[in-house]
Formats: structure tokens, sequence, C-alpha cells
């Protein structure tokens, strides 16, 4: 049976695969501008970066399992979220982010519930059509704290409503339907939960449950 870093290894030789394929094409494209104009050339280029950014997703579904916790400050951490959007390419759309007072410190592994995060205002990133705002808001009920994304993007398409989290289920063009999967799995890694609720016409709003502490 392979081990986590063998699938590390083949993972990463696949990356390192498409990325050499796509800079030899980014070559061709510089001496020989005219190719761009070609028939399929966009398509294709387009499907490379799908390829690099589902390698990179499975990736980390892969190796999600191995949690590297610590002690967590929940308002820094979401601080150092609103900078990173901020920073982002991500002009008119905007996160508004409440925390109760008095939150306790959390221990989980931060780059993976960042991503967890990240994939679900991703998603309602592009419901919105890359425009307005989400809504988040983190509270605590011990002993478990709460990370609530809502978003008003029309709600889930009701034929995969009940599948969303099943890996490759997705109603988005070029989509590749494992960030919702990824991002349960990560949350079930960390003993929590994950649901949501749909407002077809409004919007979708997504609940992550999280423990205080992972013993």
């Amino acid at each position: 049976m392979l081990k986590n870093e063998d699938y590390l290894t083949i993972f990463h030789e696949i990356k390192n695969s498409i990325t050499l394929v796509n800079g030899t094409l980014q070559l061709v494209a510089k001496k020989h501008p005219e190719v761009s104009d070609f028939e399929y050339w966009d398509e294709a280029m387009s499907e490379i970066d799908f390829l690099r950014g589902m390698v990179t997703q499975l990736s980390s579904a892969r190796l999600c399992n191995h949690l590297n916790l610590m002690q967590v400050n929940i308002y820094s951490f979401m601080h150092q979220f609103s900078m990173s959007m901020h920073d982002s390419t991500w002009s008119d759309f905007s996160c508004n982010i409440e925390l109760d007072e008095n939150l306790p410190l959390i221990e989980i592994d931060p780059q993976l519930i960042r991503q967890a995060i990240i994939n679900l205002v991703k998603n309602a990133y592009e419901a919105m059509n890359h425009i307005g705002i989400v809504n988040i808001n983190v509270s605590c009920e011990n002993p478990h704290m709460s990370i609530i994304i809502s978003d008003h993007g029309g709600g889930l398409d009701p034929a995969i409503e009940n599948s969303i989290f099943e890996p490759f289920i997705t109603s988005k063009t070029g989509g590749s339907g494992i960030g919702l999967s990824l991002t349960k799995q990560i949350i079930e890694f960390h003993h929590g939960t994950i649901s949501y609720e749909s407002r077809p016409g409004d919007g979708c709003t997504f609940v992550i449950c999280l423990p205080l502490t992972q013993s």
C-alpha cells in the first residue's frame, strides 16, 4: 500500500510535468505570438490550469489527515484571513467578518482550516458572479466553536444539493468538484461537522462546527 509520502511524490511529479508543459507552451507563444489566435489555444491553456489546480487539491486531500495542531487565537487567525482577502484580486468582492467577544483559543491546524474557509468563500465568490459581500460569523458555545459563512449567490442547484460533498460533483463550468469534498474532509479530521442551508433565489449558508480541543 502506498504511503502518504509516496502519494506526495506522485502528485509532485505530475504537477512538475504539467508545469513543464505549461511553460513550454508559454515559450512557444512568446516566440510565435500568432499561436494565441489559433482555434482551441485558449481552451488548451485553460485545461492546463485546471489540471494543475486539481492536482494541488488532490494532494491536499490525500495529506490533510496529518494535522499540524496548535492553539490558535481566532481573532488573529481571522484578521490574517481578512488581510489576505484585501490583498487578493477579488476587487469587487469582500468578506464581512464578525466575531463574538471573549472567544477562547482553539486547537486546529491553521493552514488546513484556512484552506477550508477559502474553499467556501471561493464558492461564494463564484456563485455571486465575483461581486458582493459574504458574511462570516464566529461564535462559541463550549466545547465547540462555529464559523458561519453566508452568501447571496442564489442558492444551490437542486439537482446536486444532496451530493455537494461528494468528489467531482459540481454545477460550475470548469469546476473540479473537489473543493467541498476536501473541505468536509478537513473538518471531519478535526472531529468537527459541516452543514449547509440553501435559500433558493437568495443564497447559501455553511456552518462549520469545531471542537475547541482535539483531545
